[in-house]
């Protein structure tokens, strides 16, 4: 009998462990999967590497390098901004204070016409906020509060397909309390990834812990209190268990309602010998005709390892609602000619992957206070690489000082 039991290897879990580890407890987790990760992970593939749906990690994200340092993970960046595909042409859109050449950057963004001087000074104040404006209850969808407050312009060119892409709703349905909180952490840092991948974030957490305490391939078949129960029919206890799932799954284990407006991300792969733009940065589509492309991104620009060498791994990220068949794939080929002409013809689709329940239904309440157990995922709070790694740490320390009550 372990002192704990966490279910799930997940970047919430292992954060969890890992505080466990540091304070003496016995504990085990389990896992279903052959690797640990989750949602936050990658694939291997013929040289290639493929996260699981189009992300990205900020280097503001604190409780994540408190326990894991750039150099761990050889994190590199992108720049901080974006190229925008418009029905007008390309335009640049780059942050003047995070970027070389501040007086051209600057230049190009009081001149860009995406948007107006009073967009522009505006969200710039906005990320300066911590709270929602008086007015703007947490939970007031975002939208309300950008039709208010911005251009028509400025929305559809880069604030919907922006954080769209952030949120995985382009309807930004997504309570104005969670835009705020991630807003001010894109403003104050850089978007980058890890040489070996997002994959490389857990490997982190997991190579900190001791091999023997986390169990892969062990799917949960049923809980019951301090009790779980494997598929392979066996029965293990502990003081807690300590549910590290995704919101979905905790749903099904325990007769809650499910998610009604769950969050899929959808993404292709693909492989070329030339990059379609040189730019290390994220690229917005906000071409007016365009339904299924929303952004794409060259990991290889900063992070060559993602593809063999001399190969660029392209990412494009989907409408959500998009799932592949070959008439639909080929409407996305044509509007990535549109973007970058006949090149296009000569990419190589590696992999289609659909992550689906990649983000919370931000609509569900779980109260599992009465239940007995304890838990974490980013669900609680605003979704996101950070917030996953704090749910984990708040969880051991929830389960530490029950201790210390006792």
């Amino acid at each position: 009998m372990h002192e704990v039991i966490i279910v799930g290897a997940g970047i919430s879990g292992l954060r969890c462990a890992l505080e466990l580890e540091a304070a003496g407890i016995d504990y085990i987790v389990l896992e279903k999967a052959s690797y640990v990760g989750g949602r936050c992970s990658s694939e291997f593939f013929e040289g290639y590497i493929l996260d699981r749906g189009f992300q990205i990690l900020l280097d503001s994200y604190e409780e994540v390098f408190s326990v894991i340092s750039e150099s761990d993970l050889g994190y590199r960046r992108f720049l901080s901004g974006a190229l925008i595909d418009t029905d007008r042409g390309v335009r640049h859109l780059f942050d003047p204070f995070k970027n070389s050449g501040l007086v051209k950057t600057a230049f190009q963004l009081l001149s860009s016409d995406v948007g107006s001087l009073k967009d522009k000074w505006r969200i710039f104040k906005d990320s300066k906020r911590k709270t929602p404006p008086v007015g703007f209850a947490p939970e007031s969808p975002t939208e309300d509060y950008l039709r208010e407050r911005f251009s028509r312009r400025f929305q559809d060119e880069f604030l919907r397909p922006f954080w769209g892409s952030v949120f995985l709703d382009y309807d930004l349905r997504v309570p104005i309390a969670d835009f705020f909180h991630l807003l001010r952490l894109f403003s104050v840092g850089f978007g980058g990834l890890p040489a070996k991948g997002m994959q490389a974030i857990p490997n982190a957490l997991a190579d900190k812990l001791p091999s023997e305490r986390i169990l892969l391939n062990s799917s949960v078949h049923a809980l019951t209190h301090n009790r779980v129960e494997l598929s392979t029919g066996e029965s293990l206890e502990a003081r807690q268990v300590i549910l590290a799932l995704p919101q979905d799954v905790i749903c099904n284990f325990l007769n809650f309602q499910g998610p009604k407006h769950p969050r899929t991300a959808a993404c292709a792969y693909f492989s070329a010998d030339h990059p379609p733009f040189d730019l290390p940065s994220l690229r917005l589509n906000a071409l007016s005709s365009h339904r299924l492309v929303k952004t794409t991104c060259v990991p290889t620009t900063i992070q060559p390892g993602y593809a063999p060498t001399g190969r660029s791994l392209i990412s494009v990220n989907l409408d959500p609602r998009f799932d592949y068949n070959t008439s639909e794939m080929s409407n996305v080929v044509s509007e990535l000619a549109d973007l970058f002409g006949g090149q296009v013809q000569d990419w190589d689709l590696i992999k289609f992957i659909r992550v689906e329940q990649a983000l919370p239904d931000y609509s569900v309440d779980l109260e599992l206070e009465n239940q007995g157990y304890i838990v974490c995922g980013d669900y609680g709070t605003t979704p996101s690489i950070n917030n996953a790694f704090a749910s984990g740490r708040n969880a051991a320390d929830q389960y530490l000082f029950s201790l210390a009550d006792n």
